[in-house]
């Protein structure tokens, strides 16, 4: 079918120089567009999705056993706490801190 379409001058120029460049002729370049458009607007537009909301997790105050300021302790108080868990550990049998023995 045959139609008369008026594009404006720069619209022209482009047209006809992505003709050009792709090698085809400027009736090829004008459909392909138009098909590619229309595809685009026959197309499922995406849902916009809210970014996740940023949540801390959970925290319980504990009064137990660990209830001291990290800021008190040195490294030698913390080494000595460490070695405290360990021999606890390891009098329960599981054995994970145990040395092997020759």
């Amino acid at each position: 079918m045959r139609t008369t379409l008026d594009f404006p001058g720069e619209l022209f120029v482009y047209l006809k120089t992505r003709a050009a460049i792709d090698g085809v002729t400027l009736r090829e370049t004008v459909i392909g567009l138009l098909e590619k458009g229309l595809a685009a607007a026959d197309a499922p537009v995406p849902i916009a999705v809210e970014p996740r909301k940023y949540c801390p997790p959970p925290t319980i105050p504990s009064k137990g056993p660990m209830a001291i300021s990290m800021k008190s302790l040195s490294n030698a108080d913390l080494y000595e706490l460490m070695d405290a868990e360990t021999l606890e550990r390891d009098a329960f049998g599981t054995g994970r801190f145990k040395t092997k023995s020759a």
